[in-house]
């Protein structure tokens, strides 16, 4: 069966409804954005284009067809996290559904797209499923026609990069969807243009910058800021207190996706010893736990 630009859910499941002899396993990373989203969904993209630095990492998302029957699995990805599951989970299920689409990657990119926003009813933008097909460390650019450019990232600056960056779990779950519409609703939404380009901006400068640790360190703290000003639920009560309990070994942090719980990245120069610190909060933190990661570079993948 192939995928076509499905005008309802049921043409993605009927697959399902097949005799199928053989099991289908599909895994994708989930990913952290390093610059902030917002600019890659509608009708900001749309409008005028945008743009988002993000990493691929290694915590995966699967999606299993065997005997007829769809499961899915989050492995070691806490639910709601803020790292873009649900885009990578989808992208996983076009795949199951017909395996020919990982052979074009910018044209499933699109395809999970609408997908989510069309048909699932979600409102999503592009960065996840960028992340969960591409992998890697990437710089991209989301164009008004709907084009999509595509910069990876040496190694050799990513590491530098992955050197400093800790990736922590505040506790909370999160709605990202919730929060999108919040802001991108009529007038909140023309109110918080400004704040949207400036992170744009940001991604790019990122890119420029990424081994610059106190330009990258100015740049995440700024976009953070940018961030809470888009929605008043964006920094909860327990990501202040992370952030006051980590403080002074850390340069800068910010809510990965679209805030209002899940994770946190901290982008800091004594990455060991922050660790080690937030490992002995002993719940004082809520439910808080640092999730150890690398960056992904393969992308979406078959699975045995």
């Amino acid at each position: 069966m192939k995928i076509k630009d499905a005008k309802n859910i049921k043409t993605l499941f009927c697959l399902f409804e097949q005799e199928c002899d053989k099991m289908i396993k599909v895994t994708a990373p989930v990913r952290i954005d390093i610059s902030a989203g917002w600019s890659d969904a509608d009708p900001f993209r749309g409008q005028f284009g945008g743009a988002v630095l993000n990493a691929a990492i290694t915590l995966r998302v699967s999606g299993i067809l065997d005997n007829n029957k769809l499961t899915t699995s989050l492995e070691k990805v806490p639910a709601a996290s803020g790292l873009g599951t649900s885009g990578a989970l989808r992208t996983a299920y076009l795949v199951i559904a017909n395996p020919s689409l990982i052979e074009n990657k910018m044209e499933l990119v699109k395809r999970v797209n609408t997908f989510e926003n069309a048909i699932v009813g979600q409102r999503a933008g592009f960065q996840d499923q960028c992340a969960a097909i591409f992998g890697g460390v990437n710089y991209w650019d989301f164009y008004k026609d709907g084009s999509i450019r595509r910069i990876s990232i040496p190694e050799s600056k990513a590491t530098h990069l992955f050197d400093r960056l800790v990736l922590v779990y505040t506790g909370d779950r999160h709605q990202s969807s919730d929060v999108h519409s919040d802001v991108f609703v009529g007038k909140t939404y023309m109110k918080h243009i400004f704040a949207i380009q400036r992170m744009k901006e940001i991604a790019r400068e990122m890119k420029t910058h990424i081994t610059n640790e106190k330009m990258m360190a100015v740049l995440i703290n700024e976009t953070w800021e940018l961030q809470k000003s888009l929605h008043l639920g964006m920094e909860t009560f327990a990501m202040k207190k992370i952030q006051k309990f980590a403080e002074g070994d850390y340069l800068a942090c910010r809510a990965t996706g679209a805030g209002g719980g899940g994770c946190m990245i901290f982008y800091t120069d004594k990455k060991q010893k922050l660790i080690s610190k937030l490992k002995k909060a002993d719940g004082q933190l809520h439910k808080m736990r640092v999730i150890p990661f690398k960056f992904d570079y393969g992308g979406i993948r078959f699975e045995k």
